[in-house]
C-alpha cells in the first residue's frame, strides 16, 4: 500500500473506513458482543464457585453419613455383644465355681489328697536333686 498510495490518501481511506464503521454501527456491536461476553463471564465464574461449594457441602454430608451410620452399626454391635455376654454369664460355669466342685470332688474320692499330692512332689524333687548331684560329681 505504502508504495501505490501516498500518505494522505492513506488517512482519508482510513477516514473512509472509519466513517463507514460508524454508519454501520459495528463498533456498538463489537462493543455489545464484548459486554455480553464479560458478563457470560462472570456468570460462569459464579455458578463455577457455587458449584464447588455444592460439592463440598454434599461431600461433607456423605462423610458425615458414613460416620453416623459407622458409629450406629458400632453402638448397635456393642449392644448385641453386651446381650450375648449378659446372657452367657448364666448359662455357662464360672472358673471360681469349677474350682470348687474340682476341690469338693477330690476332696470325696481322696480325703487325703493334699498330703499325697505333697508326698508325690517330695519324691520327684529328692530325685532330680540325687540325679543334679551325680551329674555334678561326674562332671569333676
Amino acid at each position: 500500500m505504502s508504495d501505490i498510495f501516498s500518505e494522505e490518501m492513506k488517512k482519508e481511506i482510513i477516514k473512509l473506513f472509519d466513517k463507514r464503521l460508524i454508519q454501520l454501527k459495528i463498533n456498538e456491536a463489537f462493543d455489545i458482543q464484548k459486554d455480553v461476553l464479560i458478563g457470560i463471564e462472570k456468570n460462569v465464574k459464579e455458578i463455577n464457585n457455587r458449584l464447588v461449594d455444592v460439592e463440598d457441602i454434599a461431600n461433607d454430608f456423605e462423610n458425615s453419613i458414613e460416620s453416623s451410620i459407622d458409629e450406629i452399626t458400632f453402638i448397635n454391635r456393642m449392644n448385641e455383644l453386651e446381650q450375648q455376654v449378659e446372657s452367657m454369664n448364666g448359662e455357662y460355669v464360672h472358673n471360681d465355681e469349677l474350682e470348687q466342685v474340682v476341690g469338693k470332688t477330690m476332696l470325696k474320692l481322696i480325703p487325703n489328697f493334699n498330703e499325697r499330692i505333697a508326698k508325690e512332689i517330695k519324691k520327684h524333687l529328692v530325685s532330680i536333686a540325687e540325679f543334679v548331684i551325680k551329674n555334678f560329681k561326674e562332671k569333676e
